[in-house]
């Protein structure tokens, strides 16, 4: 069990510093889609190992997912596992997908990646909310903050999977996520002591 939480924290706590990782180096990303590839390639140590250290942490929250799923016999869990294993199918898709391939070929690879991280959000953030909704692990007004972020979050990815709104809409409320990470990192530690 503790290495589960250990997994689940800590993978919780490292993918927001992944997450500031990347939009710091974004933010100096020209905005051209061809322009933007071209970046990427040219920086592409440092993209090649964001994503595989993400790919990483994203695993060890998967892991620990599915062990408190199996553990605790929580449908929440499962939930929120399988929402982990799908988002994991975008690293590949990025890291072989962007690396010296033509414009239309990266297109192409960032197109399913969004897809599929969209999708396994909706799916992940789910059980997220159902798993805060159900437990009391966290004080009260911790567990309304999980709920509302995770909620939140996964209207947005919902209504963006229905191309409602657009994705760049939808990662307006990235920091929801970023919260939400966070007071998960934090759950991981709480539960089952």
């Amino acid at each position: 069990m503790k290495t589960a939480k250990v997994l689940w924290s800590l993978g919780s706590l490292l993918l927001n510093v992944t997450i500031a990782i990347y939009i710091s180096v974004m933010s100096k990303a020209p905005s051209g889609a061809e322009e933007r590839y071209a970046y990427i390639n040219d920086n592409w140590g440092i993209f090649s190992a964001h994503w595989k250290a993400e790919f990483l942490f994203m695993t060890m929250i998967a892991i620990g997912a599915f062990y408190f799923a199996i553990k605790l016999k929580k449908v929440s869990w499962a939930i929120i596992a399988v929402g982990q294993i799908i988002a994991l199918l975008i690293y590949p898709i990025m890291i072989g997908g962007y690396h010296n391939t033509p414009l239309e070929i990266a297109e192409m690879a960032n197109k399913m990646a969004i897809l599929i991280f969209v999708f396994g959000n909706i799916v992940f953030l789910s059980g997220a909310f159902h798993l805060y909704y159900n437990d009391s692990a966290v004080s009260k007004w911790l567990k309304y903050i999980a709920m509302a972020c995770s909620g939140i979050a996964a209207i947005a990815f919902l209504l963006s999977f229905s191309d409602i709104i657009t994705w760049k809409q939808a990662m307006m409320i990235a920091p929801l996520v970023n919260i939400l990470y966070l007071i998960n990192a934090y759950y991981g530690l709480k539960i089952i002591k």
